[in-house]
């Protein structure tokens, strides 16, 4: 099977957060309702978790590309959910003003 497209992805998944992680990725948090982000939201360290949590994605995509039995695959699904969810709990609580 062709990997390229998960190659592509992987790869943009860890530039984008190593991006978001030296603090030049704020290109990527632009959109949606960005002043009252400003307002709730400490920037730097939402840019920096959002760039942790990238590079975990990365990772586990860069994982992923090399296992092909279903269990890995559902391991996957499984530990991208916990990653988001980790991401949504650690901005709401730990990046609020």
């Amino acid at each position: 099977m062709d990997q390229s497209l998960s190659i592509f992805l992987t790869v943009i998944a860890l530039v984008a957060g190593v991006m978001l992680l030296t603090g030049h990725g704020g290109v990527f948090m632009k959109g949606g309702n960005a002043d009252a982000r400003k307002t709730e939201f400490d920037e730097k360290k939402l840019e920096k978790a959002s760039g942790v949590g990238m590079l975990l994605i990365g990772i586990a995509s860069a994982i992923d590309i090399f296992t092909t039995s279903s269990a890995a695959k559902i391991a996957y699904l499984v530990v991208i959910i916990v990653i988001f969810v980790g991401l949504i709990l650690f901005i709401n609580f730990r990046c609020k003003k």
